[in-house]
């Protein structure tokens, strides 16, 4: 790997067995991502983002039946091939995940307190309070006590942030991070993960179907269709002059990208 790549990903494939029925949900995935940047992944709904992303360190259900072939490189690892321990420990220190639908994400009968001490259980009560406080949160010892049902999304949403990021994460993945959340508080989280993204130098990922989203907050997009990328470029040449027809279409879609194709000033880009 090059001295600045954090992860390549070379011709992974994804299959879901249902039964005596395989799907083929990613296609022959390549992609490498260096240390620092933002990549946004887009696409429709069924596309992959979500699978592809999972798959990075095999994060599926007991009860799914997925089987993945090709590589993941990780520093001197291939994640395809890691054990369950192995990844794991990956998966609890390195490479964190945020979720969609927080509330459902969070345990319904844990206090916060008590989740994120699974998460991160050298944590002192001080570095709880300090990570609840920096995603913006107040009187955060009483939220500690409090139950998923007693937070608003904002909240819960702001929680889930503030778990994946106690172990400093190398590589944080936020799945439609906001798509539970309002327009008025959406662009508000987002901003608060750049900042805690730029304060804490990490890479990330952002599985979103929202170009405005893309063009925002990444460095790079990757075009996801049918499981297979069909684009992928830094972000002003991909909104400037995209290459691939499926691109181009999802472009003209949304008229406000063409008005406003580059970031205004106060944006965070």
């Amino acid at each position: 790997m090059k001295m600045n790549q954090l992860l390549r990903v070379e011709n992974l494939t994804v299959e879901i067995n249902k039964g005596v029925i395989s799907t083929r949900i990613v296609d022959h995935v390549s992609f490498s991502l260096e240390r620092g940047n933002i990549l946004a992944i887009v696409g429709e709904s069924g596309s992959g983002k979500t699978t592809l992303c999972r798959a990075l360190t095999k994060l599926f259900p007991m009860s799914m039946k997925a089987e993945i072939s090709g590589a993941v490189q990780w520093g001197e690892k291939n994640l395809v091939t890691c054990t369950e321990s192995e990844l794991q420990k990956i998966r609890q220190q390195t490479i964190r995940y945020i979720f969609p639908e927080p509330q459902q994400a969070l345990n319904p009968v844990a206090t916060i307190r008590k989740q994120m001490n699974l998460a991160a259980p050298a944590m002192t009560e001080n570095q709880l309070e300090e990570s609840i406080s920096a995603v913006e949160i107040s009187n955060p010892h009483n939220v500690l006590n409090y139950y998923p049902h007693q937070l608003s999304i904002g909240m819960a949403q702001r929680v889930m942030i503030a778990m994946a990021l106690l172990a400093r994460p190398a590589l944080l993945i936020a799945d439609e991070p906001t798509s539970a959340v309002d327009a008025s508080l959406r662009y508000k989280l987002l901003n608060l993960l750049r900042c805690l993204q730029k304060k804490h130098q990490m890479t990330m990922i952002i599985i979103t179907h929202d170009l405005d989203v893309a063009r925002k907050y990444a460095d790079y997009v990757a075009v996801l269709l049918n499981g297979q990328i069909v684009e992928i470029a830094d972000s002003n040449t991909f909104f400037g002059h995209p290459e691939h027809p499926y691109s181009q279409s999802l472009l003209k879609a949304i008229p406000s990208l063409v008005i406003h194709r580059f970031a205004d000033p106060g944006e965070p880009h």
